[in-house]
């Protein structure tokens, strides 16, 4: 399970028990929802990072790709973490 998956299994059992008991495989489960997040998180912080420009010194590459990875994982996990919506 990667950190996505493990992150969803804590936000389950802290503020979803009830949907976490009605879980018939939680190590599947959550297994799969970390796959999940981490291809949209990884899709969305390359649209938001666009592509690279020949000028674009490695300090500057990396600082654009740290910012888009970090404001994709915000906005992926914002949406899994809404009350009440059953992701799987």
């Amino acid at each position: 399970m990667n950190s996505y998956g493990a992150r969803m299994r804590d936000h389950y059992a802290k503020h979803r028990a009830t949907e976490l008991a009605a879980i018939s495989n939680p190590e599947d489960f959550f297994e799969q929802l970390g796959l999940q997040i981490s291809e949209e998180v990884r899709t969305l912080a390359d649209q938001i990072a666009g592509p690279s420009s020949p000028s674009e010194g490695y300090v500057e590459r990396l600082g654009r790709l740290t910012e888009a990875k970090a404001t994709a994982e915000s906005d992926v996990l914002r949406e899994y973490m809404k009350p009440g919506l059953s992701q799987g």
